[in-house]
Protein backbone atom coordinates (compact mmCIF):
# COMPACT_ATOMS: atom_id res chain seq x y z
CA UNK A 1 0.00 0.00 0.00
CA UNK A 2 1.37 3.74 -1.07
CA UNK A 3 1.58 6.57 1.39
CA UNK A 4 0.21 9.60 0.48
CA UNK A 5 3.87 11.47 0.61
CA UNK A 6 4.50 8.56 -2.61
CA UNK A 7 1.63 9.10 -4.60
CA UNK A 8 2.64 12.98 -4.38
CA UNK A 9 6.38 11.90 -5.08
CA UNK A 10 5.25 10.07 -8.41
CA UNK A 11 2.72 13.11 -9.58
CA UNK A 12 5.71 15.26 -9.41
CA UNK A 13 7.64 12.52 -11.42
CA UNK A 14 4.47 12.69 -14.14
CA UNK A 15 5.28 16.61 -14.20
CA UNK A 16 8.78 16.21 -14.64
CA UNK A 17 8.35 13.76 -17.20
CA UNK A 18 5.21 16.32 -19.04
CA UNK A 19 7.98 18.75 -18.90
CA UNK A 20 11.05 16.40 -19.97
CA UNK A 21 9.05 15.58 -22.84
CA UNK A 22 8.69 19.28 -23.77
CA UNK A 23 11.99 19.94 -23.48
CA UNK A 24 12.21 22.21 -20.85
CA UNK A 25 13.82 21.12 -17.60
CA UNK A 26 12.62 19.12 -14.77
CA UNK A 27 12.15 21.95 -12.78
CA UNK A 28 9.95 23.58 -13.98
CA UNK A 29 7.75 20.38 -14.02
CA UNK A 30 8.87 19.46 -10.37
CA UNK A 31 7.13 23.20 -9.68
CA UNK A 32 4.61 22.84 -11.44
CA UNK A 33 3.71 19.60 -9.63
CA UNK A 34 3.65 21.45 -6.41
CA UNK A 35 1.64 24.32 -7.10
CA UNK A 36 -1.14 21.90 -8.04
CA UNK A 37 -0.45 19.72 -4.90
CA UNK A 38 -0.75 22.72 -3.06
CA UNK A 39 -3.30 24.39 -4.70
CA UNK A 40 -2.30 27.90 -3.53
CA UNK A 41 0.02 31.03 -3.42
CA UNK A 42 3.43 30.06 -3.21
CA UNK A 43 6.52 32.46 -2.35
CA UNK A 44 10.12 31.15 -4.19
CA UNK A 45 11.31 30.25 -0.25
CA UNK A 46 8.31 27.71 -0.12
CA UNK A 47 8.94 26.34 -3.50
CA UNK A 48 12.09 25.74 -3.13
CA UNK A 49 11.59 24.22 0.40
CA UNK A 50 8.77 21.86 -1.44
CA UNK A 51 11.04 21.00 -4.66
CA UNK A 52 14.19 21.06 -2.51
CA UNK A 53 15.75 23.04 -4.76
CA UNK A 54 17.88 26.15 -4.23
CA UNK A 55 16.02 29.65 -4.34
CA UNK A 56 18.21 30.74 -7.28
CA UNK A 57 17.02 27.62 -8.92
CA UNK A 58 13.74 27.98 -8.05
CA UNK A 59 13.64 31.99 -9.04
CA UNK A 60 15.42 31.38 -12.44
CA UNK A 61 12.77 28.34 -13.35
CA UNK A 62 9.80 31.02 -11.76
CA UNK A 63 10.75 33.61 -14.21
CA UNK A 64 10.90 31.72 -17.31
CA UNK A 65 7.24 30.10 -16.96
CA UNK A 66 6.34 33.71 -16.08
CA UNK A 67 7.73 34.93 -18.95
CA UNK A 68 6.14 31.80 -20.53
CA UNK A 69 3.07 32.33 -19.58
CA UNK A 70 2.55 29.23 -16.97
CA UNK A 71 2.87 31.49 -13.57
CA UNK A 72 1.78 34.86 -12.46
CA UNK A 73 3.48 36.63 -9.67
CA UNK A 74 2.21 39.89 -7.52
CA UNK A 75 3.81 41.37 -4.67
CA UNK A 76 1.97 40.65 -1.44
CA UNK A 77 2.22 43.66 0.56
CA UNK A 78 1.84 41.84 4.30
CA UNK A 79 5.17 39.65 3.06
CA UNK A 80 6.80 42.09 1.16
CA UNK A 81 7.84 39.91 -2.04
CA UNK A 82 6.46 38.20 -5.00
CA UNK A 83 3.84 35.36 -5.00
CA UNK A 84 3.31 33.25 -8.02
CA UNK A 85 0.51 30.68 -8.74
CA UNK A 86 -0.29 28.93 -11.59
CA UNK A 87 -2.22 30.27 -14.68
CA UNK A 88 -3.05 27.13 -16.27
CA UNK A 89 -4.20 23.80 -15.47
CA UNK A 90 -3.25 20.05 -17.32
CA UNK A 91 -5.83 20.72 -20.24
CA UNK A 92 -4.33 24.27 -21.14
CA UNK A 93 -0.53 22.14 -20.57
CA UNK A 94 -1.84 19.68 -23.02
CA UNK A 95 -3.17 22.31 -25.61
CA UNK A 96 -0.22 24.02 -25.36
CA UNK A 97 2.11 20.66 -26.55
CA UNK A 98 -0.42 20.31 -29.34
CA UNK A 99 -0.19 23.46 -30.40
CA UNK A 100 3.93 23.72 -30.56
CA UNK A 101 3.20 19.90 -32.81
CA UNK A 102 1.37 22.22 -34.88
CA UNK A 103 3.57 24.55 -35.44
CA UNK A 104 6.06 22.33 -35.70
CA UNK A 105 4.47 20.28 -38.45
CA UNK A 106 3.87 23.26 -40.78
CA UNK A 107 6.79 24.24 -40.60
CA UNK A 108 7.74 20.36 -41.75
CA UNK A 109 4.85 20.80 -44.37
CA UNK A 110 6.10 23.97 -45.78
CA UNK A 111 9.67 21.95 -46.55
CA UNK A 112 7.72 19.43 -47.92
CA UNK A 113 6.20 21.34 -50.30
CA UNK A 114 9.13 22.97 -51.58
CA UNK A 115 10.96 20.00 -51.98
CA UNK A 116 8.06 19.14 -54.12
CA UNK A 117 8.67 22.32 -56.05
CA UNK A 118 12.22 21.37 -56.38
CA UNK A 119 11.19 17.58 -57.56
CA UNK A 120 9.03 19.23 -60.31
CA UNK A 121 11.81 21.48 -61.77
CA UNK A 122 14.21 18.79 -61.72
CA UNK A 123 16.06 18.36 -65.67
CA UNK A 124 15.83 14.50 -65.71
CA UNK A 125 18.79 12.79 -66.99
CA UNK A 126 18.40 8.82 -68.52
CA UNK A 127 16.68 6.48 -66.24
CA UNK A 128 15.52 8.88 -63.38
CA UNK A 129 11.88 9.64 -64.70
CA UNK A 130 11.09 6.41 -62.01
CA UNK A 131 12.83 7.28 -59.27
CA UNK A 132 11.53 11.18 -59.54
CA UNK A 133 8.22 9.82 -59.78
CA UNK A 134 8.79 7.11 -56.32
CA UNK A 135 10.17 10.45 -54.61
CA UNK A 136 7.21 12.90 -55.76
CA UNK A 137 4.24 10.43 -54.89
CA UNK A 138 6.23 9.64 -51.58
CA UNK A 139 6.41 13.56 -50.70
CA UNK A 140 2.97 14.18 -52.07
CA UNK A 141 1.58 11.45 -49.16
CA UNK A 142 3.54 12.81 -46.49
CA UNK A 143 2.34 16.01 -47.40
CA UNK A 144 -1.87 14.42 -47.80
CA UNK A 145 -0.58 12.60 -44.50
CA UNK A 146 0.52 15.36 -42.21
CA UNK A 147 -2.15 17.69 -43.39
CA UNK A 148 -5.16 14.93 -42.18
CA UNK A 149 -3.28 14.61 -38.51
CA UNK A 150 -2.78 18.61 -38.24
CA UNK A 151 -6.50 18.54 -38.99
CA UNK A 152 -7.56 15.99 -36.23
CA UNK A 153 -5.01 18.22 -33.73
CA UNK A 154 -6.55 21.18 -34.61
CA UNK A 155 -10.28 19.65 -34.21
CA UNK A 156 -9.20 18.09 -30.81
CA UNK A 157 -7.47 21.29 -29.36
CA UNK A 158 -11.17 23.03 -30.49
CA UNK A 159 -13.12 20.41 -28.46
CA UNK A 160 -10.35 20.24 -25.50
CA UNK A 161 -10.82 24.29 -25.60
CA UNK A 162 -15.07 23.83 -25.51
CA UNK A 163 -14.94 21.57 -22.65
CA UNK A 164 -12.92 24.33 -20.44
CA UNK A 165 -16.41 26.06 -19.77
Amino acid sequence: MSSLQEIKTECIRIYEGIASRRGLPTLLGRIMAVFFLEGRELSQKEVSDLTEYSVSSVSRTLDQMFRMGIVHRHKDPSLGHFVYHMNIDYRDLAIGGLETWIRQAEASKEEIKNLRRKVNALKLKGGEEAETNRLHAMLKDMEEKLESVLDIIKKDIRELERSKT
